[in-house]
Order: C-alpha cells, then sequence, then structure tokens
C-alpha cells in the first residue's frame, strides 16, 4: 500500500508521465522500425504460392510414378488432372489404376502429364496467384501474377 502511497503523490506532484516531444520521438522510432520490416518481408510475398505450386506437382508425379510401379508400367497415356476433381483413371498398356490411391485428390492445380509420365504443364491457383508451368526444351519455367 505504501508504493500506491507513494506512486500517488509523485503523480499529482506532477513528476509523472512523458512529453509530447517524447511520445513523438518514441512514435518515430516504431515508424521507421516497420517501415524497415515491410520492406525486408515484401520480397517473399508470393513466394509461398509458387512452393506450393511446385509440392503439388512434385506430389501429382509421385502419385503417377507409384501407380506404374504397382502395376509394372513402363509409360502411360497422356493425360490431365484437373482442378477439384476427384477421380482421376491413368491408362498405360499393363493396365489402369486410380491417381487418388496414390495421393490426396482433389488438387488445387491442373496438371498435364506426357506419355513418360513427366508433369509438363499446368498451373495452380492459390493465394490469390496463379502459377504456370511450361516446360520448353524440358525445362521448368514458372511464371506467377
Amino acid at each position: 500500500m505504501k508504493a500506491f502511497k507513494g506512486l500517488r503523490e509523485k503523480i499529482s506532484k506532477g513528476e509523472g508521465g512523458f512529453t509530447l516531444i517524447e511520445l513523438l520521438i518514441v512514435i518515430i522510432i516504431l515508424g521507421i522500425l516497420a517501415a524497415v520490416v515491410a520492406f525486408n518481408v515484401s520480397g517473399f510475398l508470393g513466394q509461398g504460392t509458387l512452393e506450393t505450386a511446385k509440392t503439388e506437382r512434385s506430389t501429382v508425379q509421385t502419385g503417377l510414378m507409384a501407380g506404374m510401379a504397382d502395376i509394372n508400367a513402363g509409360s502411360v497415356t497422356a493425360g490431365t488432372v484437373a482442378a477439384g476433381v476427384t477421380s482421376v483413371t491413368v491408362t498405360t498398356p499393363q493396365g489402369t489404376f486410380t491417381l487418388q490411391t496414390y495421393m490426396h485428390l482433389p488438387t488445387h492445380g491442373s496438371w498435364h502429364w506426357n506419355n513418360s509420365s513427366v508433369i509438363d504443364s499446368g498451373n495452380y491457383t492459390g493465394g490469390g496467384e496463379t502459377c504456370v508451368l511450361t516446360t520448353p526444351g524440358g525445362v521448368d519455367n514458372w511464371t506467377c501474377s
């Protein structure tokens, strides 16, 4: 109780509180720190969508390879898994398999694979962005907007 009494006496004598200048200096310092953080973080915006697209493509690729391994297939008929589709049948010379057996469907992207089961094109939409994959000359080319 004595501590509160002493604090109350200091405040009532006008010794407590901050001046306007002190408050303005603190606000300016906080503003500068916020600007530095915003500038450093802005370079990472959009990177998450691209990494998610790459991961989903890899997941579909792995599902294709696992299905081919199960039925001992050396190639597949070119095909596509469209965004939102919950069932995809993949055809091979040795038989068929369903892609959802090897991965979670639906996907958020649309992916096309060639006869070698390589995903050669597709697009992914998420986080307000769309990332498009093309493979000119067999080299991955991603563009996001």
